[in-house]
């Protein structure tokens, strides 16, 4: 499939389920090698559907809007945005905060991902949240990659323990507006 065949649209709560499949398979996909098993086993596409059913509806209580790819009417990526988190990073002028971006291996390298990230700057300046953040592991150089070329610069790191395992991350920021 070629750049032209995937559409990108806001989320409804119709696409909890399908999010929830397509968020269990990309970090399996991705995040083989840079998680712990015990990290990837915790994501269970049955825990993120009823997860994605309360974000989708607003009862996480964080107001995220979230946009999805499809082709031929299977979501292959889906990316959400809102108001940043983390007030260390609102005080230093990130408002926005990019909190997914998740594709599938099959729509990898065919400008998915670019077009779910312009949609969400755009999304956030709309909303005047011009200045933007995005957590992604350390160890995920593609997407990096990716970011970098958007114009992102990275900002942070930190190391995580949890329950299920360590992850390093690396959190990029965008100071202005989104590219056209």
């Amino acid at each position: 499939m070629g750049h032209e065949d995937y559409a990108i649209r806001r989320a409804t709560l119709a696409d909890a389920e399908a999010l929830a499949m397509v968020h269990e398979a990309t970090w399996r996909e991705t995040y083989i090698g840079l998680m712990s098993e015990q990290m990837l086993d915790a994501l269970t596409a049955d825990a993120r559907a009823e997860a994605w059913r309360r974000i989708l509806s607003g009862a996480a209580g964080y107001l995220a809007t979230t946009y999805v790819a499809e082709a031929a009417g299977q979501l292959v990526a889906f990316g959400s945005c809102g108001e940043q988190r983390d007030a260390a990073f609102a005080a230093a002028g990130y408002v926005g905060e990019i909190a997914s971006v998740y594709v599938l291996k099959i729509a990898q390298r065919r400008g998915v991902g670019t077009r779910l990230m312009t949609a969400m700057m755009h999304d956030l300046a709309e909303r005047g949240l011009t200045g933007f953040t995005l957590w992604v592991p350390r160890d995920n150089f593609p997407a990096r990659s990716l970011y970098e070329q958007l114009g992102a610069k990275r900002i942070r790191q930190r190391t995580e323990a949890g329950e299920h395992g360590t992850l390093a991350e690396v959190a990029y920021g965008w100071d202005g507006r989104p590219p056209p």
